[in-house]
């Protein structure tokens, strides 16, 4: 057996699989809002009339950086549209939706 073979492991944390869409977060998760709009842009159109965007939508409701969003339900089958809890408020959002907000996953708390 190789006496080296974790020589290479390190316990530093991965950036990028903190930071994922809102969409893959699970029943039950907190996160921590860090963008808003397609990789963080804010460019995510919807394709309306009006020209508005689901960034703005959603900025405009309460998902700005900093801000702490709980996964409270998932619809069955299929698990769209989502319930989140952001704030002292709860929104349906469709998975597509949720594509555009960024978030950081919080470790589970234990109580």
């Amino acid at each position: 057996m190789d006496s080296h073979v974790g020589w290479h492991t390190t316990n530093r944390v991965e950036v990028a699989a903190e930071v994922r869409s809102l969409a893959s977060l699970r029943k039950g998760e907190h996160a921590t809002v860090m963008a808003v709009g397609s990789n963080g842009d804010g460019n995510v159109t919807i394709g309306d009339v009006a020209g508005s965007t689901i960034a703005r939508r959603l900025l405009e409701v309460g998902f700005v950086p900093g801000e702490r969003v709980e996964v409270i339900e998932e619809i069955r089958p299929g698990r769209d549209p989502i319930a989140v809890r952001i704030g002292s408020s709860m929104f349906a959002l469709r998975r597509r939706e949720a594509l555009a907000v960024w978030v950081r996953l919080e470790p589970n708390e234990v109580v």
